[in-house]
């Protein structure tokens, strides 16, 4: 077999699964991407399978964030051949999840047969529980966010989380592998053959006829409310240009004053991430805002830098306020999971080369507090750009209170990438998992409103200005999700634990 043809198939698993994302979006590819590879290994030594799997998460992390490159060169200071480095760096970090997933696949085909489809999404789920984790952790694009338009599928998210649509994921795909093998080798008037496929085939019509039911009796809300989102499509290089500084704010304080101004007012109207072009310490904008938002008599959300002290030295964070309607702050959240190189340098001592990558943002302090927050209406937690896409982080708010979710996010250093676009799409299963509305704003896009079942009702178009208004529900019961976790993705880290330790007792792992 030659080397070309020995990786052409896991090189086909890794762009069907890129076209399962965004820009892309073909959802219904992910259902098939990892059949090429899992046939590819299905008789291979776990060696091979390693570096087959790893070409395979290779071509899929290199192609899907492909928007690296432009962060790091528009934004970064970088060239285009540090950026592309970053990127495959990157991409080969992520892809060892993939190889080590292949490997353990392989061990699990030797010792189980065909109980390996049920094997594989088990060893999926944990690697990606180990993703959301290791090294401050990156879940991007995990498999299930691939299916957010698929409303009867995700719905078992409320009890698994998305590792659950992942695992489904994978499940079918090593169903449709094992019964290409079975055509392949003419092993079809061997029923028994097609016994574990079938059996995997009744899981997947099980969760969407629970994804069904769950779509026809949502929680019932006891109450509703209207939100505004404001997208003020401010450039980059202008937001924090202090020549542009009235400008910026000129922008918000007119759109929000056009919003106030419906017949029927918003309850909430809510700013992105770091809206306010100043540190909410500086007195002078800041009764500015107070006066506008008292003109205006409405409740606002606004993302703004601001200034704490910790052992006498002032630390700035990236930060949520709410105002009320008189103009005074009743609430305040800090974030508490920072983008790494983003907003702070990590090992900054041993990395001092690293800084330009983060020129003009600085260092921000961490929050502690998972902060709800309440208008006269309903209590809301806010994640802060990038902590949106970890389950357990926004899952805190709903078991503090939250009645609804908002997101605040700055994503115009994405460019016109497949970022914005898979960003917000793990928004949808923060709304699912804990049955409560999200309200996405954004400086530049994608803001939209997305209801309990992962509904998208609005949503703007990016790198365009204006405000959408919609009306959310209003819940407090809590899901199997919000109270309990992940425990279904840590239940299928112990089994893999427990699966890596019979194999290497009975010596079957050989790299």
């Amino acid at each position: 077999m030659s080397n070309i043809y020995l990786f052409f198939l896991p090189v086909l698993s890794g762009i069907l699964l890129a076209l399962s994302f965004p820009k892309a979006d073909i959802s219904v590819l992910a259902w098939v991407a990892l059949a090429p590879l899992l046939y590819s290994i299905s008789e291979k030594p776990p060696r091979q399978s390693f570096k087959e799997g790893f070409v395979a998460g290779a071509v899929f992390y290199a192609i899907s964030l492909s928007w690296v490159v432009i962060v790091m060169r528009q934004y970064g200071g970088l060239g285009f051949i540090p950026s592309l480095s970053l990127l495959l760096a990157l991409s080969a970090y992520l892809a060892l999840y993939v190889g080590a997933f292949a490997l353990l696949y392989s061990n699990a085909r030797a010792y189980a047969g065909q109980a390996s489809i049920f094997l594989a999404p088990v060893f999926w789920a944990a690697l990606e529980l180990l993703r959301n984790y290791a090294l401050s952790g990156f879940p991007w694009n995990l498999l299930g966010y691939s299916q957010h338009q698929n409303l009867p599928i995700i719905q078992i998210a409320d009890i698994t989380g998305v590792y659950g649509v992942s695992a489904l994921i994978v499940m079918v795909n090593a169903a449709i592998t094992e019964a290409v093998i079975v055509i392949y080798r003419k092993e079809y008037a061997d029923y028994r053959k097609f016994v574990m496929p079938l059996l995997a085939s009744v899981v997947l019509v099980s969760c969407a006829a629970y994804g069904n039911y769950r779509l026809a009796n949502l929680p019932r809300p006891y109450g509703s409310m209207k939100v505004t989102l404001v997208q003020g499509d401010i450039d980059q290089s202008h937001k924090w240009n202090p020549a542009f500084q009235d400008k910026v704010f000129d922008v918000y304080k007119t759109l929000t004053a056009e919003a106030a101004a419906q017949k029927i007012r918003p309850d909430l109207i809510i700013w992105p991430e770091t809206a306010t072009p100043f540190c909410f310490q500086d007195k002078t904008m800041e009764a500015e805002l107070s006066n506008s938002v008292k003109k205006d008599d409405v409740w606002l959300l606004t993302g703004s830098p601001s200034v704490g002290e910790k052992n006498g030295d002032d630390i700035e964070y990236n930060s949520a306020y709410l105002l009320n309607p008189s103009g005074l702050k009743t609430g305040r959240y800090d974030k508490t999971h920072l983008v790494p190189f983003g907003e702070y340098v990590p090992l900054k001592t041993f990395l001092p080369f690293v800084n330009k990558m983060v020129h003009g943002i600085g260092d921000f302090g961490t929050g502690t507090k998972y902060t709800v927050m309440r208008t006269d209406k309903a209590s809301f937690g806010t994640a802060i750009c990038f902590e949106v896409i970890f389950p357990e982080l926004v899952r805190k708010f709903a078991l503090n209170g939250a009645n609804f979710l908002a997101s605040i996010t700055n994503d115009a250093w994405f460019g016109n990438s497949g970022a914005p676009y898979q960003h917000f799409n793990m928004a949808v299963f923060r709304a699912v998992e804990n049955r409560r509305a999200m309200v996405r704003a954004a400086n530049t896009g994608i803001s939209g409103i997305i209801l309990p079942s992962g509904e998208v009702t609005a949503r703007t178009e990016i790198f365009k200005r204006g405000e959408i208004t919609g009306t959310i529900p209003l819940i407090n019961k809590m899901t199997f999700y919000t109270r309990h976790g992940d425990v279904f993705a840590y239940l299928c880290a112990g089994i893999t634990a427990v699966f890596i330790a019979i194999i290497l007792s009975r010596r079957l792992v050989k790299l």
